[in-house]
């Protein structure tokens, strides 16, 4: 990680209280950044043996519309870690350069995309059918004693929930404990962590919408601004729009459902009765319709009468 303390601090926000509270020296943060660096080609090999083994070619029975995956970059890495231990030292107060892997559970991370939400129940089914879900397995608070590597693969977590108020949770709630069903104001995804081998993976699942709007919260507000209320503002308005996007979404996919004969379409809705007679207000001044052809005609039209 080839950067200045004080650049670090700028581009990330970090401010000099929150360095402070994480406890850590700038010396050590490096190492923890030099050890995952040469980390990175064994974790790239994971993921892409994790990707091959669950998502790959398996687009009919994940019901996901595509997928892309990624290493966590080492800057992202050293900043997560001082926000995260600035705001729960406790929990994370053993963490070093010798186990950080074990507190962090995104180093890897699978974002599989959906097009209707409704999709997400296929995906949900087949990935607990393929991951087993043992609560017994959950990390449970102290990440050094709760890390696994046995060769085993399995939920490390709960699947959890992030939706804001408002949105129709019942398509969770059939799958999901509602107290694994979050409100996020400004965030909309289903989580999984996986213990894979004794290497975290976060899957975060989303659809198309929730993804436009997610990247460009992230790009500007995640985790540098959170505490702007303006942009806050902004990105509750996004997210608000999402919402509507994707029920519209949905309601159009069901609407193919709907019997074409028994949709009455907008010329149906004005067609001249049969054998029934067009009546007209007696408009005398109102101009002919052919005399209309552009935008000062209609103005004309409308101060004549």
């Amino acid at each position: 990680m080839d950067i200045a303390k004080e650049e670090f601090m700028r581009i990330y926000r970090v401010t000099p209280q929150q360095f402070a509270d994480s406890q850590f020296s700038w010396d050590e943060l490096r190492e923890i950044a030099e050890d995952y660096e040469r980390q990175q080609l064994r974790l790239d090999g994971i993921r892409n043996e994790f990707i091959q083994e669950y998502f790959q070619n398996r687009e009919a029975v994940t019901g996901l519309q595509s997928y892309r995956s990624r290493c966590k970059a080492a800057e992202h890495v050293v900043e997560k870690i001082i926000r995260k231990r600035s705001e729960n030292y406790v929990k994370y107060r053993n963490l070093s350069k010798d186990n950080y892997w074990m507190f962090l559970t995104d180093l890897i991370g699978v974002r599989g995309l959906l097009l209707y939400r409704e999709d997400w129940v296929k995906f949900h089914t087949y990935i607990t059918e393929k991951i087993p879900n043992s609560p017994e397995r959950y990390i449970k608070g102290d990440s050094v004693r709760d890390y696994v590597n046995d060769g085993s693969v399995f939920m490390a977590e709960a699947p959890k929930v992030h939706i804001r108020a408002g949105d129709f949770y019942e398509i969770y709630a059939n799958w999901i404990p509602l107290e694994h069903i979050l409100d996020r104001k400004h965030y909309r995804s289903v989580h999984y962590i996986v213990n894979y081998r004794g290497t975290y993976i976060e899957i975060q699942i989303r659809t198309l919408f929730e993804e436009g709007w997610g990247e460009i919260d992230h790009d500007i507000l995640y985790p540098c601004q959170k505490d702007n209320p303006m942009l806050l503002e902004f990105s509750e308005l996004l997210n608000r729009l999402s919402g509507m996007g994707d029920e519209m979404g949905s309601y159009y996919h069901r609407l193919q459902d709907v019997p074409e004969q028994s949709f009455k379409g907008k010329k149906a809705a004005v067609k001249k009765p049969h054998g029934g007679q067009l009546h007209y207000s007696n408009h005398d001044g109102l101009a002919d319709a052919g005399d209309v052809r552009t935008f000062q005609d209609a103005i004309d039209s409308v101060v004549r009468e």
